[in-house]
């Protein structure tokens, strides 16, 4: 609520103090860094994805879906394009078939026997 003299920023049309406009999750300063935000709430990435993004069936890390990642999703699942690959082989399964056994997913040549 001071006055701001050098350096401030604007978002959302109000201005902030370089120093005042951090994330809302971790409090690091904001000003010059890529973030989002959700609910009028400004967030820097990590704490975006922790909080907000669906989590990788493979590798358990967020999707953040930013900066064109790709991702593949079925049913209630999502992969990064990298971890979609076949339990047994470990094949990549992008653009193919594949089948599911409970959890995992299998090329067609390794599930052929379930």
């Amino acid at each position: 609520k001071q006055a701001i003299t050098t350096g401030g920023v604007t978002y959302r049309e109000k201005p902030w103090h370089k120093e005042c406009f951090v994330c809302t999750g971790c409090k690091k300063q904001l000003s010059g860094q890529r973030f989002t935000s959700r609910d009028e709430f400004a967030y820097c990435l990590s704490c975006f994805c922790n909080l907000y993004a669906k989590k990788c069936a493979g590798c358990t890390n967020p999707i953040s879906g930013l900066g064109g990642t790709k991702y593949i999703s079925f049913e209630e699942r999502q992969w990064h394009n990298d971890c979609f690959n076949c339990k047994k082989c470990s094949l990549s399964l992008v653009g193919r078939g594949f089948l599911t056994e409970r959890d995992d997913i299998l090329c067609p040549e390794c599930g052929k026997d379930i």
